[in-house]
């Protein structure tokens, strides 16, 4: 049997929690309900990503309730996808989240003294070691030339993404019609569940299916995984089905494509299940997609501004922006002229912004973390170097740039790039912080280039 291990760090902190006092372990925070009585529960951190529970229920004899919050930013931060509960016994304990903060946790036990294990479980597989940003840049004294990976496509500084949740009419009637008029890709969240029986709640998606069908088929824009219902679940059976058949329902609609897709829960929902999420996430194709996202609800106010400052920010730093909408229109969380004027914003940006759907962005990042460049032979007109890729390729297909700084004076129109079968590679020329470069996208995958200089 396939051994779980768990990742480990030397022992860390050691802290007593009442039922009215919460304690800090290592950034942890441990309470028990307000209603507990004099029960208590003692914390002990043993590893990093590994805290052990001591319940005492002193007399008491109401189930009680457990809530933890991880840190989910800085050194300490825990891999909030990757942690269970279970008992002393190893049975896993069934949790309760809110969709978007899988960080906070919350579980009852019964009133009985008991200890129970937090943790952080390694993926299967374990995580592979990853090349050296050193790795992904070839300096050659011969031909002079300099390659690299590009941080993002096209050597775009910074990468944006434009997200919308709850597969709303709107998205099709002003959202997509707009991004087109502006020739921006967006990434719809869409719960593709057919109406349940007893519930109120009808499916804009089922209703709208043959728009979204058309929209899907068309390809222009991403569609992503919001769960089927956007109602959370209770218990692993309904989750699996949430998760689940919301991606089946995806994957229909986009038949031949990569199955790798977005997966956020959804603000307002509750989810309980004995397993992590990256067990879901894994299962489906899904990466996780509800962090790190500027809410453009005009309710928040002074969007568009606010959106300028973060925007600019990201590409200062070099990083993925991330925003995402509602419904759009007036009277409605975001009104036609805002949605605009943030439009407007990037718009100007464009230049050096690469504005693309969730997935390919996270493609293209977990693609370029996983590559190498490694020279195979120079010549003072040739060079023939390898890249190698560890994504899989049946989910990973987002094309890398390769950018090659040419020596001074030289003309990019005199370079060609071939495949490792002779095959030209369309490449074209840029100019990189005043130096002639030539940048040509390559697949995610193991090969063979050669870069020549013709006469």
């Amino acid at each position: 049997m396939k051994r779980t291990r768990i990742l480990i760090f030397p022992a860390l902190l050691l802290a007593p929690l009442t039922a009215l006092r919460a304690a800090d372990l290592g950034g942890v925070v441990v309470r028990l309900d307000g209603g507990a009585g004099a029960a208590s529960v003692s914390a002990q951190l043993v590893e990093a990503f590994k805290m052990q529970l001591a319940v005492d229920p002193a007399g008491g004899a109401k189930p009680l309730r457990i809530h933890a919050e991880l840190p989910e930013s800085g050194p300490r931060a825990w891999p909030a996808a990757d942690v269970e509960v279970r008992d002393a016994q190893g049975k896993a304990l069934m949790v309760r989240r809110a969709g978007i903060e899988w960080h906070k946790l919350s579980f009852s036990v019964p009133a009985v003294a008991a200890s129970y294990f937090v943790q952080a479980v390694q993926p299967a597989g374990g995580k592979p070691a990853l090349p050296s940003e050193k790795e992904r840049v070839i300096a050659d004294d011969v031909t002079r030339l300099r390659l690299g990976i590009t941080k993002w496509h096209d050597g775009r500084k910074a990468a944006l993404s434009i997200r919308f949740d709850d597969s709303h009419p709107t998205h099709l009637s002003k959202a997509i019609p707009i991004l087109r008029e502006y020739g921006f890709r967006g990434t719809f969240m869409v719960n593709p569940g057919a109406s349940e029986p007893g519930n109120r709640r009808r499916s804009e998606f089922e209703a709208h299916r043959a728009e979204w069908e058309t929209v899907a088929r068309q390809g222009d824009h991403e569609l992503a995984n919001h769960s089927a219902h956007h109602r959370g679940a209770v218990g692993d059976d309904d989750m699996e089905a949430e998760v689940g058949t919301a991606a089946q329902a995806i994957w229909k609609l986009t038949p031949g494509k990569s199955k790798l897709m977005a997966l956020n829960l959804g603000g307002g929902t509750r989810w309980e299940t004995t397993r992590t999420l990256r067990y879901y996430l894994d299962k489906y194709h899904q990466f996780d997609a509800s962090q790190n996202s500027t809410g453009m609800d005009d309710s928040y106010g002074n969007r568009v501004a606010n959106f300028r400052r973060v925007l600019e920010q990201h590409i200062e730093r070099g990083l993925w922006c991330r925003i995402h909408y509602h419904y759009i229109g007036d009277g409605l969380s975001s009104s036609e002229a805002n949605f605009r004027a943030a439009l407007d914003v990037a718009k100007e940006h464009q230049s050096r912004l690469w504005i693309a759907g969730m997935a390919d962005i996270h493609k293209y990042q977990t693609e370029r973390n996983a590559s190498k460049l490694a020279l195979q032979q120079s010549r003072s007109n040739r060079l023939t170097f390898q890249l190698a890729c560890l994504t899989d390729a049946a989910l990973y297909d987002q094309p890398l740039t390769i950018e090659a700084l040419l020596p001074p004076s030289s003309d990019a129109g005199r370079f060609v790039v071939k495949d490792g079968n002779g095959k030209a590679v369309p490449s074209r020329a840029a100019q990189v912080n005043g130096v002639s470069a030539l940048r040509f996208d390559v697949a995610p995958r193991n090969a063979v280039y050669v870069i020549e200089m013709t006469p």
